[in-house]
């Protein structure tokens, strides 16, 4: 597949409900994400009430006195397909968690980083850490071929 452009991901968003976290807050132990990344994106982060965070004493909040809280994201095309209208497409945040799995996937790959066409292989949920947080499993990364 292609890399999508931002007018193909824009367009996405405004004809459906946008790309699906495939570790949303329904995730449970065991789920996978395995597909090819196919975008990056840098967002601003919203409470579950839409509203934009900042960090504010090194927490996010609602308020905006601070600078914004801002999310790396990437976008993943999986075979994974929950409806009729769904393209595949999930978001993968890269949370403290999620780096700690992938950076590991990565390094085991022998890269120093993701590319746009490189492939995730079983990015697995492996449970929750104690005190809050997830534990991953980053799977294999695969890099783009020339």
């Amino acid at each position: 597949m292609t890399a999508s452009t931002d007018l193909d991901l824009i367009n996405a968003d405004l004809m459906t409900a946008g790309v699906p976290n495939a570790f949303g807050r329904d995730a449970q132990r065991g789920d996978t994400l395995t597909g090819e990344i196919v975008a990056v994106e840098r967002r601003h982060r919203r409470d579950s009430t839409g509203q934009p965070l900042y960090w504010v004493d090194r927490k996010p909040s609602p308020i905006e006195t601070g600078q914004p809280v801002i999310d790396n994201v990437l976008i993943v095309q999986t075979d994974t397909r929950d409806h009729e209208d769904d393209d595949g497409q999930r978001s993968l945040r890269l949370d403290r968690d999620v780096k700690k799995a992938l950076s590991e996937a990565i390094r085991a790959a022998g890269e120093k980083g993701i590319a746009i066409g490189g492939r995730i292989e079983g990015f697995m949920l492996a449970g929750h850490a104690q005190g809050g947080g997830r534990i991953y499993d980053g799977g294999t990364y695969t890099p783009p071929t020339a």
